[in-house]
């Protein structure tokens, strides 16, 4: 019988407009810089940051956990800004997504409050990419559905990464629930899929707002199109 539900947050609770975080991140960082007089050309911005977001994607698909915050030094570093300025552009880079325009999956709210009605517990399970676990929380909280959850594991405070076991373990363990009474719903075939699977959750694919079946791999026991059909699919399990 299943006790609760963990849910990926990228691509299955919301999305962002594409390039909307790096934009933001280069708007923040570029007006830092003039205000501490760092100077900065736009395509060593550009260059800077997007050698930051490889080393990130490499150490993902590594499994290998990279800091939100190692991140922001390593921009700091590349842009030649030291002390106080390399303080500041650090704090840019990590809170420009705050300004995101966060855009919830159709339907997730009135699922999330009817799975919620029904006694299940909520979680979030999810590889955070540069705007932490603090930030996506208030980023929940300003559409109204972070009330709807009362446990996860983000990848910067838990230290790993899907399809880890340590970063399911932590978002089940807030809930008080074994794997087995868990179920996990997810849009990758190797993070989520993978790791729940690995771990004795139930799991479900969600490809609402990204398809992910090119991909290869563990496959779900379900795929689904509309957050609707989990509540079936609940119901059933």
């Amino acid at each position: 019988m299943i006790e609760a539900v963990t849910f990926d947050f990228w691509n299955t609770i919301a999305r962002v407009p594409p390039d909307t975080m790096t934009a933001a991140r280069r708007r923040a960082v570029a007006a830092v810089c003039a205000e501490c007089g760092v100077e900065v050309e736009a395509a060593r911005l550009a260059a800077s940051l997007e050698e930051v977001s490889s080393r990130y994607q490499r150490s993902w698909e590594a499994g290998e956990h990279f800091h939100p915050r190692e991140g922001a030094e390593m921009l700091a570093s590349a842009l030649g800004a030291e002390g106080m300025a390399a303080e500041a552009v650090a704090e840019a880079f990590l809170t420009a997504g705050r300004t995101a325009e966060l855009v919830p999956a159709p339907h997730v709210g009135a699922v999330l409050e009817e799975l919620r009605s029904r006694g299940l517990r909520l979680g979030i399970v999810c590889d955070v990419g540069f705007s932490g676990g603090e930030l996506l929380r208030g980023l929940l909280d300003d559409q109204g559905l972070l009330e709807h959850f009362s446990g996860w594991g983000f990848s910067d405070e838990v230290g790993h990464y899907k399809p880890a076991p340590q970063i399911f373990e932590a978002a089940l363990g807030a809930l008080g629930v074994r794997p087995e009474a868990a179920l996990h719903i997810g849009d990758l075939r190797r993070t989520d899929i993978a790791g729940a699977a690995a771990l004795g959750m139930r799991t479900v694919r969600y490809r609402g707002l990204h398809d992910d079946d090119a991909a290869g791999g563990v496959e779900a026991e379900v795929v689904v199109d509309s957050h609707l059909e989990l509540l079936d699919v609940v119901a059933r399990s």
